[in-house]
């Protein structure tokens, strides 16, 4: 019976310690699993986030540069148009004041001639009646 009892204590002793030992094991094994697999799931989360993170940086900045260069070709065509208008303006009020000049100018010198020529052909007039009249006087007087 001793020998039986003693069959009995060891199996129930094995069992128990079996038992415990079992939950212990699993109890390790669950932790050990629970903390690998928080640390996948943090690293994967990680890494997503990460990426999300730096697309959006990379599109935010793709943005940036974008608007600024638009920005910037905008401001150029606006100074180059600026300057080409100018220089059109510039080029067509040079062009009708030179015109203007010229034809005061051309006036001027046409009304000057004028005044010359007329000048010139009253005193042709002048002495060739005035050399008719003396030689008319002259040879009445003979």
């Amino acid at each position: 019976m001793d020998d039986q009892l003693d069959d009995q204590l060891d199996d129930q002793l094995d069992d128990q310690l079996g038992d415990q030992l079992d939950d212990q094991l699993d109890d390790q094994l669950d932790d050990q699993l629970d903390d690998q697999l928080d640390d996948q799931l943090d690293d994967q989360l990680d890494d997503q986030l990460d990426d999300q993170l730096d697309d959006q940086l990379v599109d935010q900045l793709d943005d940036q540069l974008v608007d600024q260069l638009d920005d910037q070709l905008v401001d150029q065509l606006d100074d180059q148009l600026d300057d080409q208008l100018v220089d059109q303006l510039d080029d067509q009020l040079v062009d009708q004041l030179v015109d203007q000049l010229v034809d005061q100018l051309d006036d001027q010198l046409v009304d000057q001639l004028d005044d010359q020529l007329v000048d010139q052909l009253v005193d042709q007039l002048d002495d060739q009646l005035d050399d008719q009249l003396v030689d008319q006087l002259v040879d009445q007087l003979i």
